[in-house]
């Protein structure tokens, strides 16, 4: 015989399964701009043990702008919690801890990696805002002057730079017949040869753009500095400026040593060590009776004079920079040893100086003189004209006195229709004569002295004034 149970056995869980993290949606790349709460992945947590076997518990591992957020029973949501910025970190590896109760409690990892999508959030850069370059002068057009270089932080088409000039004007010349740049590389060539002794700088501003949407960009100041070459001789200064002339000098026989003969002066119209002149006697070679002073020009006897000396000295300075390679300038000087410094006369030797043409100013100069000249000479003789014409009028209606002598010493003096009588004694040296009106109508009386003779022999004319006196020599 037989007996039959049911037995039922109970098979206890224990912890031998570790949570399962599976991530359902994930987005990235993330961009850089993308806001604070944005959902960046989606998550499942699983756990085939139960009880507190099977209860996980998830969290991120390390530091990151990101969080996780349980939206349902074993949902997961990781979330930005932070700023991203692709151009300091552009990748991220999130580690997500998926952890039991059981005990011992077992734990899973997921890695999660993100990636940060540029934005255009950055101009391009210069090194310093400003660019300093040096070009030298007479130096051949399209010369390289200086290369720029802006570096942009994006990347892709957001870091793709281009240059141009922005300003159309330079030192009143247009910028376009000074410089160019080349909008990929950066570089500046130059487009004419610069003088130095007329500009020594120049300002502008470049511009680097990026190709981004919207586009950024930033500016650069270029000062050009324009380099001087020894391109300029010295020029000598009065007196002895005038080229091909011999200049005299005059030295007393007596003069003492160091005596002042002659100063040499000359500028030279470069910068720096290609201004810096010297002077020095050419010729004659070994001269032992004169010298100059290297910087000063000054030229000085270098000892007293001695009868076997010459008389005259002929000098030759020369005057030279210090730009390499040297250029330099001659003046010819006779110095002459005189015995008296009354005797002492500068003299200056002239070569022929060919005349300007004589231009067309001057013509027209000598054609207003000669107009002038002609109306004045005409105006001069037509006032001549009118006052001879006046003085005739004049002449013509004028009847001069006459004095009229008789036997017994009186004399007459008549005026148109008026006579005077008149008497005198001849007893003094010095006789009063009073003249008398004639039965006539009324007319002033005169008097007149006569100093010396008696009487009158002759018939004279007197001038028709108010009063006359007459002396008698």
């Amino acid at each position: 015989m037989s007996g039959h149970c049911k037995l039922l056995v109970a098979v206890e869980d224990i912890n031998d399964n570790p949570p399962e993290v599976v991530v359902t949606s994930l987005l990235s790349p993330v961009e850089e701009n993308a806001g604070k709460g944005t959902v960046i992945a989606l998550m499942t947590i699983s756990d085939p043990d139960s009880g507190k076997n099977g209860a996980v518990h998830c969290r991120l591992i390390g530091s990151s702008p990101f969080k996780l957020q349980s939206s349902f029973q074993n949902y997961y949501s990781l979330l930005l919690d932070g700023v991203l910025d692709r151009e300091n970190i552009s990748e991220y590896n999130v580690t997500v801890l998926a952890e039991d109760e059981g005990s011992p409690p077992m734990s899973s990892k997921k890695l999660i990696s993100i990636s940060v999508a540029d934005v255009n959030d950055n101009p391009p850069r210069f090194e310093s805002p400003e660019k300093q370059a040096y070009l030298r002068e007479n130096s051949e057009i399209g010369s390289l002057i200086c290369t720029l270089s802006a570096l942009d932080r994006d990347t892709g088409e957001n870091a793709h730079v281009s240059y141009s000039i922005t300003q159309s004007v330079v030192n009143d010349v247009p910028i376009s017949s000074l410089f160019k740049i080349n909008p990929l590389t950066g570089e500046i060539h130059s487009m004419r040869s610069f003088n130095y002794e007329e500009n020594k700088t120049f300002q502008f501003k470049v511009q680097a753009t990026d190709a981004g949407v919207p586009s950024l960009s930033s500016n650069i100041t270029v000062n050009v500095f324009i380099l001087d070459e020894n391109d300029n001789s010295p020029v000598l200064l009065p007196p002895y400026s005038e080229h091909g002339s011999v200049n005299t000098e005059n030295v007393p026989y007596a003069a003492e040593t160091g005596h002042f003969v002659a100063k040499i002066r000359a500028i030279d119209a470069d910068s720096g060590y290609n201004a810096l002149l010297s002077y020095h006697i050419s010729e004659p070679k070994g001269n032992n009776l004169f010298r100059i002073g290297t910087s000063n020009g000054e030229i000085r006897t270098k000892r007293k004079m001695s009868d076997s000396d010459l008389k005259t000295h002929p000098l030759v300075v020369l005057v030279s920079d210090s730009g390499e390679p040297s250029l330099s300038a001659t003046v010819s000087i006779d110095v002459v040893i005189v015995e008296n410094m009354g005797d002492i006369q500068t003299q200056f030797r002239h070569v022929p100086v060919k005349e300007d043409s004589f231009s067309a100013l001057n013509f027209y100069l000598l054609i207003a003189i000669v107009a002038v000249s002609v109306i004045f000479l005409l105006s001069l003789i037509c006032l001549i004209a009118v006052k001879c014409h006046r003085t005739d009028s004049s002449f013509s209606g004028y009847n001069p006195p006459m004095i009229t002598t008789h036997p017994d010493g009186t004399w007459s003096y008549s005026k148109s229709a008026q006579q005077y009588d008149v008497c005198f004694s001849s007893d003094t040296l010095k006789s009063d004569v009073v003249v008398f009106p004639a039965p006539f109508p009324p007319a002033d009386a005169e008097l007149i002295s006569i100093n010396g003779g008696d009487t009158f022999q002759r018939t004279q004319t007197l001038p028709n004034k108010e009063k006359v006196r007459l002396e008698s020599l």
